[in-house]
């Protein structure tokens, strides 16, 4: 009996060895392989793209033509004063759907000014040596911002009380009408562009130093309450202009990029009438000419519908152009919570603080319309400055977990804490590879660090101490020759009844045709899709909290 029983309790002893193996498998990466989840064996594929130029938006006053009844009521026109005074001189006149403006400078109301409004005129045609102008005036026209397109060139012009104190030439050479004329506010910043026979061109923006907030800070709340979008029309004898219409509106910009989807606490998905929602950058030509827009996409098609719009209150009466930000709710408290870059300063100062992050909380939903996110402020505690931040509240741990791009070289580093605003201790990092876009998403039961790469790879880690597992597979990458350029892998698992398990979107990064010199003007939206060996039965790795 004695050998059998050295013989059984050896057998045991294999048995229990082989099980205790088999459960710590079960909580590594390579058991998520053996199930067909592991994120590096997942094959995306691209499944759509599309660019929005200065399409997909969101109105906000329009001037139709052929939609005016009393046009000096509706679209009076302005002489310099102290307040609005009415020109009774100027007579402009509503013909075949146009409106005509001849016989003596005109300035014509459309509508009130947004600081990151795109704002348009649709110039039918141009007589004589007439020039016509997107102006962004206070009531009086005491200061007015102009982008104006004359018979020589386009020129921005700032005017205070009738006196030209800056001209600067945007383009030497004159549209030929028709045309649209379109001029992106960001805040601080210009830009100018011409669209004709269905191709929008370039014209030019100010560079950094050629800022106008001293002379006119649309920012500024009170300031823009006391100002109007105008049409504005220099009219020597004999010259009219004549329009199909005005407008300003919240755009997609030049191009889309930072794509970051709207979640839960706990990295959940945040769902509504089966659409997801994701914040992006409505890119501009600058690194500060962009703005935090919101979209929402039904995953089983592709329709990118531009939503929305944010801005930071800092408390300094100024709304700031804050982006590339993560947008959580707060199912506890019924909070929406923001982390994302301070691109637009923060209170009481330009430029980008110690840390390059903010934090924000509103009680509004931010997803439609323009939205302000207040009680903005840096996120101290940092020693180096960090772009592109994924918070999370992780159960287990029972922390909030935040991984970051630290811009010390661009490597990724994963932090704690106590509250969803910090203070944040570092847990990991920073990475070998350089990286941008990080996020912490789920797959199956465990959850990764993804990243972009100069390089060219999208990255995976573990979570959460960064240990490198590999890369994403894409068949058409979302980039040519030049490389990803550190694009944002934006994964997200789906539930049942959609035609993917997984599916991921991100951008490209060519900037706009004709910028010349550094600028941030990138990119598209690519949607993948990945495929698993089942899409009926897979438990979905987050609560559904479908509404």
């Amino acid at each position: 009996m004695k050998p059998f029983r050295h013989f059984f309790f050896l057998v045991m002893g294999l048995v229990m060895t082989l099980a205790q193996s088999s459960f710590a498998a079960d909580k590594s990466p390579a058991s998520v392989a053996s199930s067909g989840l592991d994120p590096t064996q997942l094959e995306f594929h691209r499944l759509a793209v599309r660019r929005f130029i200065f399409s997909n938006n969101l109105p906000l006053s329009q001037l139709v033509p052929s939609e005016i009844v009393a046009l000096p009521s509706m679209h009076p026109a302005f002489s310099p004063g102290t307040n609005a005074v009415p020109d009774t001189d100027a007579k402009p006149e509503l013909t075949g759907g146009n409106l005509v403006l001849s016989g003596k400078d005109t300035t014509l109301y459309v509508g009130g000014v947004n600081p990151y409004a795109t704002y348009e005129l649709d110039v039918r045609a141009v007589t004589g040596n007439a020039e016509v102008a997107v102006d962004l005036a206070t009531l009086g026209l005491g200061r007015r911002v102009q982008v104006a397109a004359g018979t020589q060139a386009v020129v921005l012009r700032l005017i205070k009380d009738g006196k030209v104190e800056r001209e600067q030439t945007f383009s030497k050479e004159s549209p030929v009408a028709p045309y649209l004329l379109r001029v992106q506010l960001s805040g601080t910043t210009i830009a100018a562009f011409v669209t004709k026979d269905g191709e929008t061109r370039y014209l030019s923006h100010t560079q950094p130093g050629e800022e106008f907030s001293k002379f006119a800070d649309f920012r500024d709340r009170k300031f823009a309450s006391q100002c109007t979008f105008n049409v504005a029309a220099r009219l020597p004898d004999g010259a009219s202009v004549t329009l199909g219409g005005a407008r300003s509106y919240l755009s997609a910009g030049v191009g889309q990029a930072d794509i970051r989807m709207i979640t839960h606490k706990d990295g959940a998905p945040f769902w509504e009438n089966n659409r997801l929602w994701f914040t992006f950058s409505a890119r501009g030509l600058g690194i500060h000419q962009s703005a935090q827009g919101v979209l929402s996409l039904d995953p089983s098609v592709f329709d990118p519908k531009f939503e929305g719009m944010i801005v930071y209150d800092h408390g300094d009466g100024l709304l700031r152009n804050d982006y590339a930000s993560q947008i959580i709710y707060e199912d506890d408290t019924k909070e929406w919570l923001a982390i994302g870059c301070d691109f637009g300063g923060v209170a009481g100062r330009e430029g980008r603080g110690a840390s390059g992050l903010v934090v924000a909380r509103s009680k509004h939903d931010p997803r439609r319309g323009f939205s302000v996110m207040g009680n903005a402020r840096q996120l101290g505690g940092f020693a180096e400055m960090h772009e592109d931040p994924c918070l999370i509240f992780d159960a287990g741990a029972k922390k909030w977990r935040l991984a970051t791009c630290c811009l010390n070289g661009f490597h990724t580093e994963v932090f704690e804490a106590d509250n969803w605003d910090g203070p944040f201790t570092k847990i990991a990092g920073p990475t070998k590879d350089d990286s941008t876009g990080v996020l912490i998403q789920k797959i199956g039961d465990t959850r990764y660090v993804f990243s972009g790469n100069k390089a060219g790879p999208m990255l995976v880690y573990s979570y959460p101490d960064l240990k490198s597992l590999g890369e994403l597979k894409l068949d058409l990458p979302q980039h040519g020759a030049q490389g990803a350029l550190r694009t944002w892998p934006n994964v997200f698992p789906l539930p049942a009844g959609f035609p993917h398990r997984y599916m991921m979107l991100t951008m490209d990064r060519p900037n706009f045709p004709g910028v010349k010199g550094k600028n941030w003007s990138y990119g598209a939206l690519y949607l993948f899709g990945a495929d698993t060996s089942d899409i009926s039965n897979a438990p979905y790795e987050f609560p559904n909290r479908q509404k």
